[in-house]
């Protein structure tokens, strides 16, 4: 399975070294309430990206945060987790004559504010995967720098990752300009194949692929349940 863009709009977004960590890794009683600045979610949240450029029309990406669930069995080094409170973030990738691909996500919070996914479910292909199985690594560091992994690439091995390569970038996006951004490459069979870009108080806002340089997903639109963050684009330009 090649890499999906999360997030949530969550694509669908940092993973840590393949080599074992150093440090212990602690999740508390609040691990479903994320507040990482550049991935923010809550309970009600959701997103859409719609795709730019002549290829990357009609391509849209749904992400709602529906709910908190525990999860148990995802390991990280050494340390097995077990009832751990996520939310889960569902996400649905359209394409016009392409049936739509459907992915959920469970994500949690550790208590240094690094951001991890602990599973992750593909619908079509009716897969699950645990953190610590083909994927090893945190989803988004609190405080990221270059050379850190972000984002998530899936089987991730010694060739096939993602890192941080830049860092305070200025970011335009239909729903608004923003500073201070992130990018990170992921890379497969140690060759970039796409770029993710994340910004403070957002989250994901643009994601790239080497293949089709001339467009990209670009986030539209984000709210809550109740208040709207961006000004309402309609679907298709």
């Amino acid at each position: 399975m090649r890499k999906k863009p999360l997030l949530l709009s969550v694509i669908i977004a940092a993973l840590l070294s393949v080599s074992p960590m150093a440090f212990a890794v602690e999740f508390g009683p609040n691990s479903a309430k994320i507040t990482n600045q550049y991935y923010p979610v809550k309970v009600g949240d959701w997103s859409y990206m719609l795709g730019v450029g002549d290829d990357w029309a009609g391509k849209v990406t749904y992400t709602t945060v529906v709910g908190i669930e525990e999860i148990s069995g995802a390991q990280i080094a050494a340390q097995t987790f077990n009832n751990v409170k996520c939310l889960k973030v569902n996400m649905i990738r359209t394409e016009i004559d392409e049936k739509a691909e459907f992915i959920t996500l469970w994500m949690a919070q550790d208590t240094e504010g690094n951001v991890w996914i602990l599973k992750v479910y593909i619908f079509f292909d009716d897969e699950t995967y645990l953190l610590g199985t083909l994927f090893k690594s945190m989803f988004m560091p609190a405080a990221p720098v270059v050379g850190d992994p972000a984002s998530i690439i899936i089987p991730e091995n010694s060739s096939t990752y993602c890192r941080v390569v830049e860092t305070g970038i200025p970011i335009d996006s239909n729903s608004g300009s923003y500073n201070s951004c992130i990018k990170t490459d992921c890379f497969y069979n140690s060759s970039i194949e796409s770029s993710d870009y994340f910004c403070p108080d957002v989250g994901m806002v643009k994601y790239t692929e080497v293949e089709d340089p001339q467009g990209f997903m670009d986030l539209k639109e984000l709210g809550t349940a109740t208040v709207t963050r961006a000004v309402v684009i309609p679907l298709m330009d």
